[in-house]
C-alpha cells in the first residue's frame, strides 16, 4: 500500500535530515530557551500577545543579522502607556497540491484521481491583542480579537495570587499539550484543542520553580496540564517533560470522551527536539461505536545561523486502534525553511508529504506551502 511505502520513505528522509538539519513556534522557543510559556506570552499557557520580554527576545535572538535589520532598528513601541499595551498576528498561507492518481491496493480496485489544487492564499491568523494592567502585578484584563470574524477569541481577567499562582476567568483558549501554530496537526485537530476553540472557562495555575500546573474548567469539560523544566544539565542545555488530560463532564454527550497524553523536548547545540503523543477516545452517537485514536507529533529544529530556521516535522494518526495500524495509519512529513527577515516579518516555505490509504487520494497529495507572517 502507498501509506506503507511512503512511511518507509518518510522515515528515511527524516533520518537523513537529522544529519544535516528551528521553527518559530511558541513551543520551540520555550524548549530551546528553557523558559516557561508565561515568560514570553501574556497567556500563561502560550500563544497570543507577547510580554515585554517576549518582544525583546524576538528583536535580539530570532531575527537574522543583515543590513535590513541593522539599518532599520526597532522603532515601534507596543506599550501605549504604563498600563496598556497592544499586539497583533497577521498570517496568510498559500499552497499547491499536484495531481495524484491512487494505486490499486487489491485486484479489481478502481483507480481514483485527485485533481491538482492551487490555493492562492487565505488567512490563518488575523488577531489584535490588548493587554491592560488594571492593578499592576495583581489584576489584568486581556482581549484577543479576530479582526476578520469580529469575535473575541479571548476575553478574560486574571488575578495573581501568592506562591506564583493565579486565577483566570472569562472566554479563553483551552490548554492542552504543546501550543502549536499549526491547527491541522493531528495532536491538535484530533484532540480538539486548536486556536479556533475557545469558550467560557475558569482556570487556576501555579508555577513553583521549574514546575507548571494548570487546571481549566468549562461547562462541559475539565483539562489539566503539567510540565517540569530541567536546565543546565550535562551534555544538554535544557529539557522539558509534561502531560495533559481532558475529560468531558456531561456523560450524555458522548461524542468526545476526552484525551490524555505526554509531551517532551530537549535542546543542545544548534538542535531542538519536540515530541507529543496523545490518546483520544470518541463515541459516534449515531452508529453507537466507540473509537480509540493515537496521535503522534515529532519535530526537529536546526539553527545553522541566527534568523534561519530549518524545521522537520513528522506526524502520525492511527484513527482506529481496532484496525491494524500498518494498513490504516495516516502520516505527514513536513520540511521547511523559516527566515526572520525583520523584527516583525517572518517568511516560511514548506514541502509536505501526506500518506494514507490509497482509496483516499486527496489525503495522499503532497503540498507546497508558503507563509507570510507579520507580528508585533
Amino acid at each position: 500500500m502507498r501509506s506503507i511505502n511512503r512511511l518507509s520513505y518518510q522515515a528515511f528522509i527524516a533520518a537523513a535530515l537529522c544529519l544535516i538539519s528551528q521553527s518559530f513556534s511558541e513551543p520551540y522557543i520555550a524548549v530551546r530557551s528553557g523558559f516557561k510559556c508565561s515568560v514570553c506570552h501574556v497567556n500563561g499557557t502560550g500563544g497570543g500577545k507577547r510580554t515585554d520580554f517576549g518582544e525583546v527576545y524576538t528583536q535580539y535572538k530570532l531575527l537574522m543579522q543583515s543590513p535590513m535589520t541593522e539599518n532599520h532598528p526597532y522603532s515601534f513601541d507596543q506599550k501605549l502607556n504604563k498600563s496598556i499595551s497592544v499586539g497583533a498576528n497577521f498570517r496568510i498561507e498559500q499552497s499547491y497540491a499536484p495531481k495524484l492518481s491512487s494505486k490499486a491496493a487489491n485486484l479489481g480496485d478502481t483507480i481514483k484521481t485527485a485533481e491538482s489544487i492551487w490555493n492562492p492564499g487565505g488567512f490563518k491568523e488575523r488577531n489584535l491583542y490588548i493587554d491592560v494592567d488594571l492593578v499592576k502585578d495583581w489584576l489584568k484584563l486581556y482581549y484577543d480579537k479576530d479582526m476578520g470574524g469580529g469575535f473575541a477569541r479571548e476575553l478574560w481577567a486574571k488575578v495573581n495570587l501568592p506562591a506564583n499562582s493565579y486565577f483566570k476567568f472569562g472566554h479563553m483558549l483551552l490548554p492542552y499539550g504543546y501550543r502549536l501554530m499549526d491547527d491541522e496537526a493531528f495532536v491538535r485537530s484530533t484532540t480538539g484543542y486548536t486556536y479556533s476553540v475557545s469558550t467560557l472557562a475558569y482556570e487556576v495555575g501555579i508555577e513553583p520553580g521549574p514546575l507548571s500546573l494548570v487546571t481549566n474548567l468549562t461547562a462541559t469539560s475539565i483539562t489539566s496540564v503539567g510540565s517540569l523544566v530541567f536546565n543546565h544539565m550535562p551534555f544538554i542545555r535544557t529539557a522539558r517533560l509534561g502531560g495533559s488530560i481532558s475529560r468531558r463532564l456531561k456523560t450524555k454527550e458522548k461524542d468526545h470522551y476526552g484525551s490524555y497524553g505526554v509531551f517532551a523536548g530537549t535542546a543542545f547545540g544548534m538542535f531542538t527536539f519536540l515530541g507529543e503523543r496523545d490518546y483520544t477516545k470518541d463515541y459516534d452517537v449515531s452508529k453507537k461505536v466507540e473509537t480509540n485514536k493515537v496521535e503522534d507529533y515529532m519535530e526537529m529544529d536546526f539553527l545553522p545561523i541566527r534568523g534561519w530556521n530549518i524545521k522537520t516535522v513528522y506526524e502520525s494518526l492511527w484513527p482506529d486502534k481496532k484496525i491494524d495500524q500498518g494498513s490504516n495509519n495516516q502520516t505527514r512529513l513536513t520540511v521547511g525553511l523559516e527566515p526572520f527577515v525583520t523584527q516583525f516579518l517572518q517568511l516560511g516555505l514548506y514541502y509536505r508529504m501526506n500518506a494514507w490509504i490509497p482509496q483516499n487520494p486527496e489525503k495522499n497529495q503532497d503540498q507546497i506551502v508558503g507563509r507570510l507572517h507579520v507580528f508585533f
